[in-house]
């Protein structure tokens, strides 16, 4: 009797998980903005391409926007204040954290291919410095948030929107590092191969 009604509970667990699941959104074909193909990239509103660059194109290209004669993932690129310590974004490297990993992953000028199941982008045709002061509006919004989890192990995700719209940013910060930063729940890529 004990081993039939523990089937039943199990039974009525694994329903209820399956009733939760199928209420969550499902990211849709109509809900995507990019094309991933396997050498580049196209985003659907304007039909522009990107192809893929290699990560020594990304750090190239971070390297010469921030005039840096020598590059270490470790370089420290921006410090930003909070509370009596300071978040920093660094150099980093194109697969793990820093500028170069958000410009490798999600600004489809400098997108190195290799998607991630869930696969997002910036809309085209920003700069460097645009991504650099998204940085620094974000923390400056949430700077309680940083100072009470940001410099730990586990770290803290915060948000904030892209100025004039309604676009939510996600942005990750771990042990005072900025680790990646990208849209949330927008510019999602679908994989075309």
């Amino acid at each position: 009797m004990i081993k039939i009604l523990r089937t039943k509970f199990h039974l009525i667990l694994v329903l209820a998980a399956l009733a939760v699941f199928s209420a969550l959104p499902q990211v849709e074909a109509t809900t995507y903005d990019w094309n991933i193909h396997q050498n580049y990239i196209e985003y659907k509103h304007t039909g522009q391409t990107f192809n893929h660059k290699s990560c020594g194109q990304v750090n190239n290209a971070s390297q010469g926007h921030f005039r840096l004669p020598n590059t270490t993932s470790s370089q420290l690129i921006a410090s930003y204040p909070v509370d009596h310590r300071s978040v920093q974004l660094d150099f980093g490297s194109c697969s793990t954290y820093g500028i170069t990993h958000i410009l490798a992953r999600h600004a489809p000028e400098h997108f190195i291919g290799n998607p991630t199941t869930v696969q997002s982008f910036f809309n085209p045709g920003h700069s460097i410095s645009f991504y650099e002061s998204l940085i620094s509006q974000i923390i400056s919004q949430n700077r309680t948030q940083i100072a009470n989890n940001g410099f730990t192990s586990n770290g803290t995700v915060v948000y904030g929107t892209i100025n004039g719209t309604s676009q939510q940013i996600r942005l990750v910060i771990k042990g005072g590092k900025v680790i990646t930063m990208y849209p949330n729940g927008w510019g999602l890529g679908e994989r075309m191969y």
